[in-house]
Protein backbone atom coordinates (compact mmCIF):
# COMPACT_ATOMS: atom_id res chain seq x y z
CA UNK A 1 0.00 0.00 0.00
CA UNK A 2 2.87 2.32 0.87
CA UNK A 3 4.44 1.82 -2.58
CA UNK A 4 1.20 2.66 -4.42
CA UNK A 5 0.79 5.94 -2.47
CA UNK A 6 4.40 6.86 -3.09
CA UNK A 7 4.02 6.25 -6.83
CA UNK A 8 0.81 8.32 -6.92
CA UNK A 9 2.64 11.22 -5.20
CA UNK A 10 5.45 11.06 -7.80
CA UNK A 11 2.95 10.92 -10.66
CA UNK A 12 1.14 13.98 -9.26
CA UNK A 13 4.48 15.82 -8.86
CA UNK A 14 5.41 14.91 -12.44
CA UNK A 15 2.03 16.08 -13.81
CA UNK A 16 2.30 19.37 -11.87
CA UNK A 17 5.84 19.94 -13.20
CA UNK A 18 4.67 19.37 -16.79
CA UNK A 19 1.73 21.78 -16.30
CA UNK A 20 3.97 24.47 -14.75
CA UNK A 21 6.54 24.13 -17.55
CA UNK A 22 3.81 24.28 -20.20
CA UNK A 23 2.34 27.46 -18.68
CA UNK A 24 5.81 29.00 -18.43
CA UNK A 25 6.63 28.30 -22.10
CA UNK A 26 3.25 29.57 -23.31
CA UNK A 27 3.68 32.82 -21.35
CA UNK A 28 7.24 33.17 -22.63
CA UNK A 29 6.04 32.93 -26.25
CA UNK A 30 3.29 35.49 -25.55
CA UNK A 31 5.80 37.97 -24.15
CA UNK A 32 8.08 37.48 -27.12
CA UNK A 33 5.17 38.20 -29.47
CA UNK A 34 4.56 41.47 -27.64
CA UNK A 35 8.23 42.43 -27.97
CA UNK A 36 8.18 41.66 -31.68
CA UNK A 37 5.03 43.75 -32.10
CA UNK A 38 6.66 46.70 -30.30
CA UNK A 39 9.75 46.39 -32.47
CA UNK A 40 7.68 46.38 -35.66
CA UNK A 41 5.63 49.41 -34.50
CA UNK A 42 8.85 51.24 -33.61
CA UNK A 43 10.28 50.50 -37.04
CA UNK A 44 7.11 51.73 -38.77
CA UNK A 45 7.14 55.02 -36.81
CA UNK A 46 10.83 55.46 -37.55
CA UNK A 47 10.22 54.94 -41.27
CA UNK A 48 7.29 57.39 -41.21
CA UNK A 49 9.47 60.05 -39.60
CA UNK A 50 12.37 59.60 -41.99
CA UNK A 51 10.08 59.52 -45.04
CA UNK A 52 8.32 62.68 -43.90
CA UNK A 53 11.57 64.57 -43.46
CA UNK A 54 12.82 63.27 -46.79
CA UNK A 55 9.68 64.50 -48.55
CA UNK A 56 9.95 67.94 -46.93
CA UNK A 57 13.51 68.27 -48.20
CA UNK A 58 12.96 66.83 -51.69
CA UNK A 59 9.34 67.12 -52.89
CA UNK A 60 8.75 70.22 -54.98
CA UNK A 61 5.61 72.28 -55.28
CA UNK A 62 4.51 72.32 -58.90
CA UNK A 63 3.36 75.95 -58.56
CA UNK A 64 6.58 77.52 -57.27
CA UNK A 65 9.20 74.93 -58.25
CA UNK A 66 10.55 75.03 -54.72
CA UNK A 67 10.54 72.35 -52.05
CA UNK A 68 8.06 72.40 -49.19
CA UNK A 69 10.83 73.28 -46.77
CA UNK A 70 12.07 76.16 -48.91
CA UNK A 71 8.60 77.68 -48.98
CA UNK A 72 8.34 77.39 -45.18
CA UNK A 73 11.75 79.07 -44.74
CA UNK A 74 10.85 81.79 -47.24
CA UNK A 75 7.55 82.45 -45.43
CA UNK A 76 9.37 82.90 -42.11
CA UNK A 77 12.03 85.16 -43.60
CA UNK A 78 9.50 87.31 -45.51
CA UNK A 79 7.15 87.48 -42.54
CA UNK A 80 9.88 88.65 -40.17
CA UNK A 81 11.29 91.12 -42.70
CA UNK A 82 7.94 92.68 -43.54
CA UNK A 83 6.53 92.37 -39.99
CA UNK A 84 3.61 90.28 -41.24
CA UNK A 85 2.40 86.71 -40.84
CA UNK A 86 5.02 83.96 -40.89
CA UNK A 87 2.80 81.59 -42.85
CA UNK A 88 2.52 83.39 -46.19
CA UNK A 89 5.13 83.84 -48.90
CA UNK A 90 4.93 86.08 -51.97
CA UNK A 91 6.64 84.78 -55.11
CA UNK A 92 5.75 87.56 -57.54
CA UNK A 93 2.91 88.35 -59.88
CA UNK A 94 2.93 85.03 -61.72
CA UNK A 95 2.52 82.86 -58.63
CA UNK A 96 1.19 85.29 -56.07
CA UNK A 97 0.90 84.57 -52.35
CA UNK A 98 1.18 81.02 -51.07
CA UNK A 99 -0.23 80.15 -47.67
CA UNK A 100 2.21 77.57 -46.33
CA UNK A 101 -0.27 76.36 -43.70
CA UNK A 102 -2.43 75.09 -46.57
CA UNK A 103 0.50 73.32 -48.25
CA UNK A 104 2.54 71.54 -45.55
CA UNK A 105 -0.23 69.95 -43.38
CA UNK A 106 -1.81 67.94 -46.24
CA UNK A 107 1.62 66.57 -47.16
CA UNK A 108 2.36 65.47 -43.61
CA UNK A 109 -1.16 64.08 -43.13
CA UNK A 110 -0.46 61.71 -46.02
CA UNK A 111 2.40 60.18 -44.03
CA UNK A 112 1.43 60.50 -40.37
CA UNK A 113 -2.30 61.44 -40.42
CA UNK A 114 -2.70 64.08 -37.73
CA UNK A 115 -0.23 62.73 -35.16
CA UNK A 116 2.54 65.23 -35.85
CA UNK A 117 3.95 68.64 -35.08
CA UNK A 118 6.73 70.33 -36.99
CA UNK A 119 8.77 73.36 -35.98
CA UNK A 120 10.77 75.23 -38.61
CA UNK A 121 13.34 77.38 -36.82
CA UNK A 122 15.53 79.96 -38.52
CA UNK A 123 17.81 82.63 -37.01
CA UNK A 124 15.11 85.21 -37.83
CA UNK A 125 12.08 83.41 -36.39
CA UNK A 126 10.13 80.17 -36.31
CA UNK A 127 6.76 78.73 -37.19
CA UNK A 128 4.92 75.68 -35.85
CA UNK A 129 2.68 73.45 -37.95
CA UNK A 130 0.44 70.73 -36.53
CA UNK A 131 -1.75 70.37 -33.48
CA UNK A 132 0.24 67.90 -31.39
CA UNK A 133 0.94 69.17 -27.87
CA UNK A 134 4.45 68.95 -26.51
CA UNK A 135 4.75 66.06 -24.09
CA UNK A 136 2.56 63.74 -26.19
CA UNK A 137 5.29 62.89 -28.71
CA UNK A 138 6.84 59.45 -29.00
CA UNK A 139 9.61 60.26 -31.46
CA UNK A 140 11.46 63.49 -32.20
CA UNK A 141 13.53 64.04 -35.32
CA UNK A 142 15.89 67.02 -35.58
CA UNK A 143 17.63 68.12 -38.74
CA UNK A 144 19.80 71.07 -39.59
CA UNK A 145 18.51 73.09 -42.53
CA UNK A 146 20.27 75.63 -44.72
CA UNK A 147 18.97 79.18 -44.53
CA UNK A 148 19.89 81.89 -47.07
CA UNK A 149 22.97 84.04 -46.44
CA UNK A 150 24.99 81.01 -45.25
CA UNK A 151 23.10 80.63 -41.99
CA UNK A 152 21.78 77.51 -40.31
CA UNK A 153 18.32 76.68 -39.04
CA UNK A 154 16.64 73.61 -37.63
CA UNK A 155 13.58 71.52 -38.33
CA UNK A 156 12.05 69.47 -35.50
CA UNK A 157 9.45 66.81 -36.27
CA UNK A 158 7.41 65.35 -33.40
CA UNK A 159 5.41 62.15 -33.95
CA UNK A 160 2.87 60.62 -31.58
Amino acid sequence: MKGIVEEMVWVIVLVLAVIILSVFFILQQGMRGTEVKKTVEERVLNEEGMTTEFSLFNNQLPIAEKTYLETAIDAILQGEFMKEKNNEVYYGIGIGKLNVTEIIPPLLDNYISGRWRIEVITPDGYYVYGKLNLGEEIYTYRSIIPVPEERVGEIILYIA
